[in-house]
């Protein structure tokens, strides 16, 4: 049974792990296509607010996709294997703080109603920041899907301090 239970964990991480990934692919896509875009002239300006408008949507949804259904079970302290504790004590601050730039930049253009000029001719500089930020993101990212998926079946011992 215990066997069972954790094959269905193992399961359930991988689904969240391709689920992940998928979303991450989407976002870099669309970043990809924002930040080319980003630089044109004025008159395609409807079509980068109409970029800008999905990308925002989808960095919400990849963001959310790592917090709510990777990172939750960590952060809860619902992981049992050592390894991946400790990696995540060592990683989730900064992969945190990479959700709080995002959530940031979201807040500034994901109402492209009520940009102004400024905020337009500063997006080139703030995807630059954001794009520098995902990287770091996907590298932490990439460590931790190692770490869960290169785990040992039997769970080790960790100990606890009383």
């Amino acid at each position: 049974m215990a066997s069972q239970a954790t094959n269905e964990r193992r399961d359930r991480t991988r689904q969240e792990i391709k689920k992940l990934i998928e979303d991450r692919t989407t976002v870099l896509s669309q970043y990809y296509h924002l930040a080319r875009s980003s630089d044109v002239a004025d008159d395609d300006l409807s079509t980068i607010l109409e970029l800008l408008e999905e990308f925002c949507q989808e960095l919400i949804d990849y963001m959310a996709t790592g917090q709510f259904e990777l990172y939750r079970r960590i952060e809860e302290g619902n992981e049992r294997r050592g390894n991946v504790i400790q990696l995540a004590e060592k990683i989730m601050p900064r992969i945190n703080d990479t959700t709080q730039i995002a959530i940031a930049f979201n807040d500034l253009y994901d109402d492209t109603s009520g940009l102004n000029e400024d905020a337009i001719k500063q997006l080139p500089a703030h995807l630059e920041k954001l794009g520098e930020e995902l990287a770091t993101r996907i590298d932490l990212e990439d460590q931790l899907i190692n770490t869960l998926l290169a785990t040992p079946s039997k769970p080790e011992l960790v100990s606890v301090s009383a």
